[in-house]
């Protein structure tokens, strides 16, 4: 599901109505696009985000992905909600954070058909989702490295945020613009530590908008490239 990262990106605040699309890249040729926005409900922000194949890429692997977060800035997820289509995987599942616990529930389709089922997990107080974990990190001050709490599915796990660097580069809002690397390291589900290096460049500057996200492999790189933006309507 790393697509999703891509689409899940975006800034804490006043967000309703930003809307974001990335052309994401492998081997050199545009294999797909991830799109990202931010609506207004309420006291909460609904955060949604999707990823596509390309049409040429459609024969060697199919995928459809789409989540959303219910989320309160600074308080953490109330839901977070997925369906993912890649090849033969086939999963919706919908999470339910609660004082109380967290509910999951999912639809995965086996086989023999598809199969539900609902588990229970311990409270998590204030942990973000995968998707308002990363349009949280675009609120973070100071400095870094930076820590978020996460609930993915499982377990609740720690999202470090580590600086990189601060450049220039060219991007949808001209050239030389100042710009911060940053990388996210994760545990995954069991504690075994992510595959690959995941890099996002924001610009540097009170919006922190993702031009660029990339996930180094060892069979190669994923690069996604912001190509067009429609900022907050209060702005």
């Amino acid at each position: 599901m790393v697509w999703l990262l891509f689409g899940a990106l975006a800034r804490a605040g006043d967000l309703g109505g930003e809307r974001m699309r990335w052309d994401v890249t492998y081997a050199g040729m545009v294999a797909g696009e991830a799109w990202a926005e931010a609506k207004v409900d309420g006291g909460t922000l609904l955060l949604s985000g999707g990823a596509k194949n390309a049409d040429w890429y459609e024969p060697f692997y199919k995928i459809d992905d789409w989540v959303q977060s219910t989320w309160i800035p600074g308080e953490g997820s109330l839901r977070y909600e997925t369906r993912f289509r890649e090849g033969r995987f086939h999963q919706d599942q919908d999470m339910r954070f609660e004082e109380s616990g967290i509910e999951v529930a999912r639809r995965q389709l086996k086989s023999e058909g598809w199969k539900e089922w609902t588990t229970p997990y311990p409270a998590s107080p204030g942990a973000e989702d995968p998707v308002s974990a990363l349009y949280a990190m675009r609120a973070l001050e100071g400095d870094g490295p930076w820590t978020l709490q996460v609930f993915s599915g499982k377990k609740s796990w720690p999202l470090s945020i580590e600086p990189v660097e601060r450049a220039t580069m060219d991007t949808i809002f001209g050239k030389d613009t100042p710009v911060r690397v940053v990388e996210l390291k994760a545990l995954h589900e069991g504690d075994v530590k992510q595959r690959g290096r995941f890099f996002v460049t924001l610009t540097d500057d009170e919006r922190r908008i993702p031009v660029r996200a990339v996930i180094k492999t060892n069979i190669g790189s994923i690069k996604a490239d912001l190509v067009s933006y429609a900022a907050p309507t209060g702005e």
